[in-house]
């Protein structure tokens, strides 16, 4: 094994152990406040604030590759893709390609952003469907009432 399978076989390892520890804290209703890292270089400010202006688009699309914990967001209109890998983030576009090395922190940082995202919109999604849910079983039930009071033709 190299040095560099071995990296990202610990990087993989490290975003299970984030992800799990995120995700127990918020079943016990004890959610951390993020903060961004300090003393990023301009290339580094420059992508986080590419991929949180992404994030929080409401039309964009956000995807979790769960064998390698790699985090893909597409613009709404699908000219502008993020990749967040291992220490590495990258910007496409049509017309470019930009691959900016990161710190371990902001990689964490954007991690985590991205993962409170994906389950903002999870839950919007699973309320939304709820709703509908329940609409629809009044709608059947007033049906159902309905055909009930009317009264029944005689022969």
């Amino acid at each position: 094994m190299t040095k560099e399978e071995f990296n990202k076989k610990l990087t993989r390892f490290r975003r299970l152990i984030k992800v799990y520890y995120l995700r127990l804290f918020k079943t016990l209703g004890k959610e951390k406040k993020l903060t961004k890292p300090k003393r990023l270089t301009e290339a580094e400010d420059t992508v986080c604030e590419i991929f949180l202006t992404i994030l929080h688009n409401k039309d964009s699309k956000l995807y979790y590759d769960i064998q390698t914990q790699e985090c893909y967001i597409s613009s709404g209109d699908r000219t502008l893709f993020v990749f967040l890998e291992s220490l590495n983030v990258k910007v496409i576009n049509s017309v470019f390609g930009y691959d900016v090395h990161i710190r371990a922190d902001l990689e964490s940082y954007l991690l985590d952003k991205f993962i409170r995202e994906m389950s903002i919109r999870r839950n919007a999604f699973k309320k939304e469907v709820l709703s509908k849910i329940n609409h629809s079983l009044d709608s059947t039930l007033e049906k159902i009432k309905n055909f009930d009071i009317k009264p029944k033709s005689k022969k």
